[in-house]
């Protein structure tokens, strides 16, 4: 399949079978975490693979929160979760002069990592949903996530449940997102 053909079929999926995912797996998902490019080389990401049943029943609640809210009503039948972690980013001084922040680049360079990672996953014939919704405070009681460093984004990674051909992408017009040379 090529490149092109992977954008247009790689969807969420929000239906699991209950079948475990290897550490295997999950360690190659993660390398392509750690390889993706970054602001300055920054690499601001620590990623907490969470796979063992008590573990997955914290992140459960993690999911939830404060109101009850949640963008994973089906989080029980994940086989397992990677939560992405901004780090703090040691970038040039002229980046941190410039913006008066290290942290100008964390968020797009955890998403880029966050996409490198469902890529990889569904080379290796799994799936992913990336939930942007959790509890910080239990993700640092849980699972020790120090205070300052913000949960981004945790995906979700397993076997889907559907056998169903992929949904057509709804997308704006490309007129409408890309121009040359003035807005």
């Amino acid at each position: 399949m090529d490149f092109m053909q992977v954008l247009q079929t790689r969807e969420s999926c929000r239906a699991y079978q209950d079948k475990p995912v290897s550490r295997e797996q999950l360690m190659k998902i993660v390398e392509a975490g750690r390889l993706s490019p970054s602001g300055c080389n920054a690499q601001p990401w620590k990623f907490i693979v969470i796979d063992e049943p008590e573990a997955k029943a914290k992140m459960s609640d993690a999911l939830v929160v404060e109101g009850g809210a949640t963008g994973c009503p089906w989080r029980d039948s994940v086989p397992a979760f990677i939560a992405l972690v901004e780090q703090p980013a040691k970038v040039m001084p002229a980046v941190k002069e410039y913006y008066g922040d290290t942290q100008r680049f964390a968020q797009g360079d955890i998403g880029m990592a966050a996409m490198n990672m469902c890529y990889e996953a569904m080379e290796l014939g799994l799936s992913t949903c990336v939930l942007g919704m959790c509890d910080q405070a239990k993700m640092e009681q849980y699972f020790g996530v120090p205070e300052g460093h913000e949960v981004r984004m945790v995906l979700a990674v397993g076997y889907s449940a559907e056998d169903k051909e992929p949904r057509a992408k709804v997308r704006k017009p490309i007129e409408e997102v890309c121009s040359f040379n003035k807005w």
